[in-house]
C-alpha cells in the first residue's frame, strides 16, 4: 500500500490575522497536494492490479514445497486398478471419494451451460501390429507470469531443464502450459532448428520435432471455465494428430490446462471437463492413433477430472505439485510405460515431468508395471495455508442435502475454497456445501463471471457425512465437495 504522509509547521501570531489567514490557505493547498498524490498512487495500483490480471495466466500463483517418495513397482498382490481407483486408496481414507455414487452427474434440473455435453463413448487401445516405436513426451508449466514476465527469464532456467533432459533422447513432442512464447523458451535451449510449434489462444502450448514427425491435422477445442471466485477465462486442448515418417504410425497429441477451482473442473464439473477432452479425441483421432493427452490439469487423482479421464484413458505419470495437478495420460497397455521422470524446476512453480512410452510391441525393451500408487503418495503434502491446500472435490452448482450427523454453520465465507478449507481443518466434517453471497453492483466490461467472483462473503454449511445416492443435486449459487485427508 502506498500511504501519503504530510507535516507543516503551526505558526501562530497572536497579533497578525493576515499570518492566520495565510496559514490555513497554506495548509489547504498542502492537504490538497496530499489528496492528489493519494489519488495519483492508488490509481497507479488499479492499473498495477488489472494488467497483473491481465498478463497473469490462468493458474494458481502459489509455490509448493515438499518431495515425493522414490516410484516403486506397484505390490503384485494388490493386482491392477479398478475403474480408476485401487485397493491402496483405502488405507489413506480415500474411499470416501470413490464410492459409486460419483459416476453420475447430479440429479434435478441440469443447468444449461456451454460445456455440459454427452458423454463420450470408450476409446480404442494404441495399435499394436506394425512397425514399433520409442516415443519420449515433456510436460511443463512453465509458470510464465513470474519466471518470464516477473524475472525476466531466469537466466533461461526453464531452457536448461528442458535441454539437460535431452541429453539422450530428444523428445517427440512437448506439452506447455502457461506459456506465452514458446519460440524463446525453445531458442534458448537451441532447439528452435528442431521443432515445429503452435501457441493457443489460451496460453497452451506444444512442439513436435519435425525430423521424424509431420502434421496432419491440428487445432483448438474449449473443454472447461474457470469458476467465479477463481476466474481467468474458458479453457481448451490444444492439439495435433501427426505421423511418424518412418514408421508410418499416427499419434494424436493434446495439450490442456485445467480450469480453477483446483479439483472442481470449474463451472461445469470435473466430469464434463474429461468428457470434453475425450470426444476431442473421438472428433479428430482416428481408431489405432495412439493417444497422449499432457498438462497441468488444476485437478489430481482425488478429483472427478482424473476419477473419469482413467476410464478411458491410462495414467502414465505425474508430478507432486498441488497433490499431483501435473498428469501425463496415454492410450497405450499397461506395458507401454518404458521411462518416467520428475524433472527441476527450473525456476517453476512446477516440475517438469516426462515419460518413454513404446508404441506397440518391442521384443528389447522392458516395460514398467505402472505405479498405481504414485498418484495417492504425492496427495500427502496437502495442508492448512493457502501455499499448500487443495481442496478434495469441489462441484460447482451444486448442493449436497444431507439432513442426518453433525452438521455447522459458519457465517460470512469469502469463497467455496475457504469453506472447503474449514472442512478440511475438523475432522468431524466429511463434506461440505457453500451458498455464494450477492454479487458484486454492475460495473462496465465485467461479466457475469467476474461479479460472481467479486461476490459478497455467504454462509458454509460442514456436513458429518458424505452425499448418498440421490443427494448431489444440481442447485443455482451453490458449491459443495469434500475434504481431502
Amino acid at each position: 500500500s502506498v500511504e501519503a504522509s504530510m507535516s507543516a509547521d503551526e505558526r501562530l501570531a497572536d497579533d497578525s490575522k493576515e499570518l492566520i489567514g495565510t496559514g490555513q490557505k497554506g495548509k489547504e493547498r498542502t492537504w490538497h497536494r496530499a489528496a492528489a498524490i493519494a489519488i495519483f498512487f492508488a490509481g497507479v495500483l488499479l492499473v498495477g492490479a488489472f494488467f497483473l490480471r491481465k498478463i497473469g495466466p490462468a493458474a494458481l500463483y502459489q509455490q509448493t514445497s515438499g518431495t515425493i517418495q522414490l516410484v516403486a513397482p506397484f505390490p503384485a498382490t494388490l493386482g491392477p486398478e479398478k475403474n480408476g481407483t485401487h485397493p491402496e486408496s483405502e488405507k489413506k481414507g480415500t474411499h470416501q471419494l470413490d464410492d459409486g455414487v460419483w459416476d453420475k452427474l447430479p440429479v434435478g434440473g441440469e443447468p444449461k451451460l456451454w460445456c455440459l455435453g454427452p458423454v463420450p463413448p470408450k476409446l480404442w487401445k494404441v495399435e499394436q501390429t506394425g512397425k514399433p516405436l520409442l516415443l519420449k513426451v515433456l510436460s511443463y508449466n512453465l509458470f510464465w507470469w513470474n519466471l518470464y514476465i516477473k524475472r525476466g527469464g531466469n537466466g533461461d532456467s526453464a531452457s536448461k531443464v528442458i535441454k539437460a533432459s535431452m541429453e539422450d533422447t530428444p523428445y517427440d513432442v512437448m506439452g506447455f502450459q502457461e506459456c506465452r512464447d514458446p519460440w524463446k523458451v525453445l531458442s534458448a535451449a537451441g532447439l528452435l532448428e528442431q521443432y515445429d510449434v503452435f501457441h493457443g489462444k489460451y496460453d497452451t502450448c506444444m512442439a513436435y520435432r519435425k525430423a521424424d514427425w509431420k502434421v496432419l491435422s491440428h487445432g483448438l477445442t474449449d473443454v472447461a471455465e474457470d469458476m467465479p471466485k477463481n476466474y481467468y477465462g474458458k479453457r481448451g486442448a490444444l492439439w495435433m494428430r501427426l505421423q511418424h515418417r518412418l514408421t508410418g504410425r499416427k499419434l494424436f497429441f493434446v495439450n490442456h490446462h485445467g480450469p480453477l477451482s483446483v479439483n472442481s473442473g470449474g463451472i461445469c464439473g470435473g466430469q464434463a471437463t474429461a468428457h470434453n477432452l475425450v470426444r476431442t479425441m473421438t472428433d479428430n483421432a482416428e481408431p489405432g492413433d495412439a493417444i497422449i493427452l499432457t498438462g497441468d490439469f488444476n485437478a489430481n487423482a482425488a478429483s472427478l477430472t482424473l476419477r473419469t479421464l482413467k476410464k478411458y484413458l491410462m495414467q502414465v505419470f505425474n508430478g507432486n505439485v498441488f497433490g499431483g495437478i501435473d498428469n501425463i495420460l496415454s492410450n497405450i497397455e499397461d506395458d507401454g510405460i518404458v521411462a518416467t521422470k520428475r524433472l527441476g524446476k527450473g525456476g517453476s512453480d512446477h516440475n517438469a515431468i516426462n515419460a518413454v512410452i513404446a508404441l506397440g510391441k518391442m521384443s528389447n525393451v522392458n516395460g514398467l508395471s505402472p505405479d498405481w500408487t504414485l498418484p495417492w503418495r504425492v496427495m500427502g503434502n496437502n495442508g492448512f495455508d493457502d501455499k499448500k491446500f487443495w481442496c478434495g472435490r469441489m462441484e460447482f452448482g451444486v448442493n449436497y442435502e444431507i439432513s442426518d450427523g453433525w452438521s455447522k454453520t459458519v457465517e460470512n465465507v469469502k469463497k467455496p475454497d475457504r469453506c472447503c478449507l474449514l472442512c478440511q481443518m475438523d475432522k468431524r466434517c466429511k463434506a461440505w456445501a457453500f451458498k455464494q453471497g450477492p454479487p458484486a453492483p454492475p460495473h462496465p466490461g465485467m461479466d457475469w463471471h467476474m461479479l460472481q467472483g467479486k461476490a459478497f462473503p455467504g454462509p458454509c454449511w460442514l456436513k458429518g457425512l458424505v452425499p448418498q445416492h440421490g443427494q448431489r443435486k444440481w442447485e443455482a449459487g451453490l458449491v459443495a465437495g469434500l475434504p481431502y485427508r
